[in-house]
């Protein structure tokens, strides 16, 4: 059986290397979490050129459907005009209007598709900045749950010292300077 002194002494190097091991993990949790939240970051920042760029497309797409348009309905009246008829009365003024309506519907149907697509990456920006949040707040709890974790281990540690010299007896120095234990059982 060991002496008192040295059970004292490895109850306390105990209490210090849990103490140090608990502070370290919580650092890297901290370090962890952290770095999450600078991907969960740049995710959004990502989502949200996404959103911009999937804006500038729906715009080069409308452009492009309203010069076909312009196109056909151009097509549609030389071919009317070298029929002989009159593009503003009867059938031809029924087909320019139809083939007006029909552009107007899928310009919309682009103008809804585009806004469908920037909504959806505006949700996963907001999701990612959320994400983003949370792992700065799980950063901070990393910090705090460690310093508790390190004060419970050096508390339960000085418990464990204080149990030992309460069984043993606090070790005495003798005539010549060197500890000795109260009691040799």
């Amino acid at each position: 059986m060991c002496d008192p002194g040295t059970l004292s002494v490895l109850a306390i190097a105990s209490a210090a290397v849990g103490t140090a091991g608990a502070g370290f993990t919580a650092l890297q949790a901290n370090a962890q979490q952290r770095y999450q939240a600078k991907v969960a970051d740049q995710n959004a920042k990502l989502a949200a050129e996404s959103a911009k760029q999937e804006q500038d497309n729906t715009r080069v797409a409308l452009q492009q459907h309203w010069r076909q348009q312009a196109q056909l309905q151009g097509q549609q009246r030389v071919a009317m005009a070298a029929g002989g008829l009159d593009v503003n009365f009867g059938n031809a003024a029924d087909l320019t209007a139809d083939t007006e309506m029909l552009g107007r519907e899928d310009a919309q149907r682009i103008i809804d598709q585009g806004s469908n697509a920037v909504r959806g990456f505006d949700i996963e920006s907001a999701n990612y900045r959320s994400q983003a949040k949370a792992s700065r707040q799980a950063a901070t709890g990393a910090l705090i749950g460690g310093a508790f974790d390190m004060a419970s281990t050096a508390l339960g540690g000085a418990t464990q010292y204080a149990g030992l010299q309460a069984k043993f007896g606090a070790p005495s120095r003798n005539s010549y300077g060197i500890k000795t234990s109260g009691n040799i059982y």
